[in-house]
């Protein structure tokens, strides 16, 4: 086999049936390493996003999902020494790259000190006060752990968007946001199962060992091998575009770089091949006729960027048209998705109900849809409408969220007269 390994596709092959028997568990993983071995040792970050994308094509769900995931972690830790052995691309060169990198040493840094108070309240022979104060801290910086979620949300709504327009391959990118959404959760679970009033400890300890396992996988995946496939692959514009927009997203434990970082080779993103669009300038002084009013397209923008809302438009071909930008945003959006499929926009565990909800508005099965979910404090009302016009044709998605915590909270009356 040794002599056919440089074959990629042949690589690729040998590698997937390695990773699906690890999954399926039809061999024991020992025949496995020894009869894909040379594939295994060859190993390049490209087969693993291809090996990815084809076990994702095959649509995973459910427990599933949960089956293919603990079979990827078993699999990579089987080709960590392949991978690591390869040289990686000097990510400082491209400041994006850069800046998460940046922010996964921070990370490392952060992890590293949270160590010392899980061994002190696992000491055999720790007492009461030393086990409640290694707790107390350990809640504390694990909280503050909540901040390197601006470290995913920039990869999820800037470069994942991007990644699909130059991956063909890129269905690995809503696994890795499973994962993202997995690290969301261990955080929230650790604190609270900490501020109950008789912690497990048992538990504690493997809710902390969940979190440092797939806070540095993840960590490994981006830097070893899903940032190696699509470092070149990003035309240096679009890499401008996606620094600009990182900026409006924030940084996770780094101070804010000077954005005269912008400067360095500023370019824009330019238009489409086909595309024909007027800018706002262009069309200053014109008025857009609504049927029931005419309003300037300066006036439009501030009218529907105050709306107590976050809204997207989806269109009659399941893309991302537009997005409001209210001052306090709720969910997070970048320019990166515009254009992007919405069903893209999702993590898998999600992707399935969008996209019956979307064939049900298509259809005239639904007209509209609500969910509504608790983020911290804020209750927060998330609703979809079909559009059509008066010919009743399909013309789109218009999701709908909006904080209605304090309209909840309204008895009596108050009218405008008082």
């Amino acid at each position: 086999m040794s002599e056919l390994i440089n074959n990629t596709e042949l690589r690729i092959k040998h590698l997937y049936a390695f990773v699906h028997g690890i999954i399926h568990q039809r061999e024991k993983g020992a025949e496995l390493i020894r009869k894909y071995k040379d594939a295994i040792e060859q190993v390049q970050p490209f087969d693993v996003v291809a090996v990815v994308d084809m076990l994702m094509e095959e649509g995973p769900k459910g427990d599933t999902m949960k089956q293919l995931k603990k079979g990827i972690n078993r699999s990579l830790n089987m080709l960590y020494k392949g991978l690591v052995s390869r040289e990686i691309p000097d990510y400082s060169t491209k400041d994006f790259f850069g800046i998460l990198q940046q922010e996964n040493n921070e990370l490392n840094s952060r992890l590293i000190a949270i160590r010392p108070f899980i061994k002190a309240f696992n000491e055999k022979n720790a007492d009461k006060q030393k086990i409640t104060d290694s707790l107390s801290e350990i809640k504390k910086q694990v909280e503050a752990l909540q901040e390197f979620n601006l470290h995913y949300i920039k990869k999820e709504n800037i470069l994942f968007p991007y990644a699909e327009k130059h991956l063909k391959e890129y269905r690995c990118l809503p696994l890795m946001w499973s994962y993202h959404n997995d690290i969301r959760k261990l955080i929230k679970d650790t604190v609270t199962i900490i501020e109950g009033k008789n912690t497990d400890l048992q538990r504690l300890n493997r809710l902390l060992g969940d979190l440092f396992f797939n806070m540095y996988a993840i960590r490994f995946r981006e830097e070893y091998i899903l940032f190696p496939v699509i470092f070149n692959q990003i035309p240096e514009k679009e890499m401008h575009n996606m620094l600009e927009q990182a900026f409006d997203v924030g940084f996770a434990f780094i101070a804010p770089p000077s954005k005269n970082i912008l400067e360095k080779n500023q370019s824009s993103a330019g238009t489409k091949k086909g595309e024909t669009f007027l800018s706002i300038d262009e069309l200053d002084g014109k008025l857009l006729d609504f049927d029931t009013g005419r309003l300037t397209i300066k006036q439009a923008i501030v009218m529907l960027n105050h709306l107590p809302v976050d809204v997207t438009f989806v269109d009659e071909n399941d893309k991302v048209c537009y997005f409001s930008t209210p001052g306090d945003r709720i969910f997070p959006r970048s320019k990166a998705i515009i254009g992007r499929l919405v069903e893209n926009c999702h993590p898998p565990s999600s992707v399935h109900i969008v996209k019956q909800l979307v064939d049900d508005f298509r259809t005239g099965k639904k007209q509209k849809e609500s969910f509504w979910i608790r983020m911290g404090e804020k209750f927060i009302l998330i609703q979809y409408f079909a559009l059509h016009d008066k010919g009743g044709n399909f013309c789109g998605t218009l999701e709908v969220s909006q904080d209605v915590s304090d309209i909840r909270k309204l008895e009596g009356e108050k009218r405008l007269t008082e």
